[in-house]
């Protein structure tokens, strides 16, 4: 029996060996003209053009079949355009047949390609490119060379196919690849079985302009009954596997005259909620996170009737979910019992108005805490809402859906006591008509807070009411970040605002009236809480810059909502180390616009505040401000000596009144501009003192160093520039206890100094043989001595030169006076006020040297305050 066993083995191989070296053989004889005969064939059969670059016959891969390999396949649509290009079309025959003059196909396959379907506006397809009887029949007579094979398919099959679909009509589109899909029944029969299988991943599905189905698998397995002569299609095995969901088809198809007449019912063998939620489109699952849900959850649909030009058939579905419990990355914890039941019908006139979708009586738990939820929507073209919420929100339970990676942590409880909206949907968007929209219920916090950039922020308090189009609030107390604030007033057009478009297409405005009282506010705290920290952890793809700009874009659109004021009233604030008491003001929003007025005590004296915050792409400020005896040593400690250390809080003294006004620029990702930065002010100091200022001493060769080491002066008046990260400071007369001088200068942010500076040398030789002033009377200004000295100094703080250049000195004057004039225009535009001068002392001007009279007839050259300048 062994011996039987292996002879027949030994035979049977020599006979398969010799059936594939007699195939091949054959293969080779007739590979061209099967080849041409294929593609002939084919030809006849449609109206377009069918390109193949090689061909070839195969016998081995696909014995006992023979495979007739079209290569570099490409076929063009009723439209010139590109149908389908594979890589291979592969016809399977019998191996027989080639001995055969007439070659049956039983299979095709296509693989690594690409089919392009579209559909125009007029509904018309691209595919539409087989010929009619009447065209595949000619009047010629069809000779036994014309035979072509026939192309009796019992099977199909996709390979690797990425699927493009386009219908313009319905404004639908889809990209998906086939990464396998079969096709198997006897196709040439009138009536047969049509078994099929497939698997899909879907890059998108799009409809109305709304994405789906973004990167999710779809597979299914199903059997249809095929009667090509009625036009009816019998689903009896269908089953649909979507992201896990699975889905049982049962009922039947039919084609008549009016159109297709539908009897279907679809039911969930094996699916869930969480899994039915990721199929949603990609913007709504970015705010819902990755959901994970348990309980009996339960999907029905049914559809049935005609289908024609005028409407669809009818539409029922059912979801329902009983014992549920939902958790997520973004959830502090487990929504428990959830159940609810949501249902939607076409209605009986089968059309989108008439459709209702409705979720009835949902409740679950947060952390023991009841939510209840109700929702009916009408007519899906204008649609109808009715919505109702009651309840308690854990803040711990529901931060993380707030769309901030600094929101680290949340506490507390919100609750919410029969929230309501009613009316319909095109009302709620526009203000014009927003009244005809119901509303009501109230929210009440309670210790509410969230953690915020490391800063802890609670809603100690305080109420919202909503009734029809106004907004109340009451006794809403927010602590945090080193501030106490309470907040009470009214806004109108809440809706409108919440469910504008991102471009705030129907210019939706929140009109509000409020009152703003706080008992502390730390504005670099509170300042801190939207900006980027360069040291803040992002996602690895997303630049720094890109969230600054992100930020700035959001705080951009949240302002352009807003119309109206607070009124405002702080007992105290710090800015750094700016410290402030007793503000009252008024801050005004319009059109992406802060307006800001208002008085303050800081610094041991009082500022008037006006100004204008613009919120754009890159913000601005404009502002101008009073300071009304100021102390003058403060003024730069708590200013932080204004980013230099040339002359600093520890060296200044005295009382400062002045009027600046300051233009402030950022760019898109909220970074100071310096070069755009501008501030121009008018400057008086009474009673001034300049202490160990160390660059005056190269002035101790000719003025006693004690005097020197402790200036006082009677006043200091002058206008100063700051623009280009430069400080420019115009001609001035200082008259101190060491000596009297005029000064002009530049100072840069870089610490580059060029000053130009005029000395009464006979006032100095004759102070030398004075003794020392221990009382530090500033010297008088008068005509003593016979010339003065002027002094260039140039190079940077560390490291600078001081030479005698009078020509170049009275040069700078002049320009600097002219520089002073322009500087006093703009402030008077800016402040809307008349600025006065003075003149320089008469006995201060220029004696004459040398046969000239300098500077005779020179121009006021600084400021008095105590005759009307403000």
């Amino acid at each position: 029996m062994k011996r039987f066993l292996k002879r027949f083995a030994i035979i049977s191989l020599i006979v398969l060996i010799g059936l594939v070296g007699i195939a091949a053989l054959l293969a080779s004889i007739y590979e061209k003209k099967i080849g041409e005969r294929i593609i002939k064939e084919i030809n006849k059969q449609i109206t377009s053009d069918l390109r193949v670059n090689a061909f070839d016959l195969s016998v081995v891969s696909s014995f006992p079949n023979v495979a007739a390999n079209l290569n570099g396949v490409s076929l063009t649509d009723n439209r010139d355009g590109l149908l389908l290009e594979a890589e291979q079309l592969s016809f399977r025959m019998g191996l027989l047949s080639l001995l055969s003059s007439k070659i049956n196909v039983k299979s095709v396959v296509i693989s690594d390609g690409a089919l392009q379907v579209a559909i125009d506006q007029k509904g018309r397809p691209n595919y539409d490119i087989f010929k009619t009887s009447e065209e595949g029949n000619t009047s010629e007579e069809t000779t036994d060379d014309d035979e072509g094979p026939t192309i009796a398919l019992a099977e199909a099959r996709l390979e690797d196919i990425d699927l493009i679909y386009v219908d313009e009509s319905a404004r639908q589109e889809m990209m998906a690849n086939v990464q396998e899909a079969r096709f198997s029944g006897e196709f040439s029969s009138e009536q047969f079985a049509l078994d099929s299988d497939a698997k899909l991943e879907f890059r998108f599905v799009e409809m109305d302009g709304q994405r789906y189905l973004a990167g999710k698998n779809l597979a299914y397995d199903a059997v249809v009954d095929v009667d090509m002569t009625n036009g009816k299609y019998q689903f009896k095995e269908v089953m649909l596997d979507v992201e896990s969901n699975v889905f049982r088809i049962d009922g039947s198809i039919e084609e008549n005259d009016a159109g297709y007449y539908y009897d279907l019912f679809l039911n969930s063998e094996k699916s869930s909620l969480a899994s039915m939620i990721q199929l949603l489109p990609r913007e709504y699952l970015e705010s819902l996170g990755e959901f994970d849900s348990k309980g009996d959850f339960i999907v029905k649909a049914e559809v049935k009737g005609q289908a024609d030009d005028r409407k669809g058939p009818e539409i029922r579905a059912e979801l329902s979910l009983e014992d549920g419990r939902l958790t997520s990355p973004l959830m502090d914890g487990t929504l428990k019992d959830v159940s609810f039941l949501a249902t939607f019908s076409n209605g009986e006139a089968r059309t989108n108005g008439s459709s209702v979708f409705e979720i009835k009586n949902m409740k679950g738990y947060f952390d023991r805490e009841l939510m209840e939820m109700r929702l009916r929507v009408e007519d899906l073209d204008d649609p109808f809402i009715d919505f109702q919420l009651d309840g308690v929100v854990p803040v711990e339970m529901v931060y993380g859906f707030i769309p901030d990676e600094r929101v680290k942590n949340g506490d507390g409880e919100i609750e919410i006591r029969n929230l309501q909206v009613k009316g319909k949907y095109d009302d709620m968007i526009q203000t014009s008509r927003i009244a005809r929209v119901q509303t009501g219920g109230e929210l009440e916090f309670d210790d509410a807070s969230l953690t915020i950039a490391g800063e802890e922020m609670t809603i100690d308090k305080g109420r919202l009411q909503l009734q029809d189009n106004v907004l109340s609030i009451e006794g809403l107390k927010l602590e945090g970040a080193g501030s106490e604030m309470e907040f009470t007033g009214t806004a109108q057009n809440l809706l409108p605002v919440l469910f504008a478009d991102s471009l705030n297409s129907k210019k939706a405005e929140l009109n509000f009236q409020a009152k703003l009282f706080a008992k502390s506010l730390d504005l670099d705290r509170l300042v801190a809480l939207s900006l980027v920290d360069e040291g803040e952890e992002v996602e690895e793809d997303v630049p720094v810059d890109s969230l600054k700009e992100q930020r700035i874009q959001n705080r951009e659109r949240i302002t352009n909502f807003l119309k109206g004021t607070f009124d405002a009233q702080v007992e105290e604030f710090n800015y750094n180390k700016i410290e402030g008491e007793n503000f009252i003001g008024l801050l005004d929003f319009r059109n992406n616009q802060l307006n800001i007025t208002g008085r303050t005590q800081a610094m041991e004296g009082s500022f008037d505040v006006q100004g204008e915050l613009y919120f754009q792409d890159q913000p601005y400020l404009e502002a101008r401000l009073s300071c009304n005896g100021i102390n003058v040593h403060e003024f730069f400690r708590e200013g932080e000596n204004f980013g230099q250390d040339v002359l600093r809080a520890e060296n200044v003294d005295g009382t400062l009144d002045a009027k600046i006004a300051i233009y402030v620029y950022w760019d898109e990702q909220g970074n100071l501009l310096w070069d755009k930065l501008k501030i121009l002010a008018g400057l008086g100091i009474k009673n001034g003192k300049l202490q160990d200022f160390e660059m005056l001493e190269s002035f101790s060769s000719f003025v006693d160093v004690r005097d020197l080491r402790d200036i006082h002066f009677t006043s200091m008046e002058n206008f100063v520039e700051i623009s280009k990260q430069r400080v420019i400071i115009p001609v001035m007369f200082i008259q101190s206890n060491a000596l009297n001088l005029t000064i002009s200068g530049e100072h840069s942010f870089d610490q580059d100094i060029a000053y130009s500076l005029k000395v009464n040398a006979g006032q100095v030789l004759a102070n030398k043989f004075k003794k020392h002033d221990p009382e530090l009377k500033p010297k008088k200004a008068r005509r003593n001595g016979f010339f003065n000295l002027y002094y260039y100094i140039l190079g940077n703080i560390d490291d600078y030169e001081m030479k005698s250049a009078k020509r170049q000195v009275k040069e700078d004057f002049e320009q600097s006076e002219r520089r002073k004039r322009a500087i006093q225009h703009e402030l008077e535009v800016a402040f809307n006020t008349v600025i006065e001068m003075v003149d320089e002392p008469q006995d201060w001007r220029d004696i004459p040297e040398y046969g000239d009279d300098d500077d005779a007839d020179a121009e006021p050259i600084f400021l008095d305050w105590e005759k009307g300048g403000k």
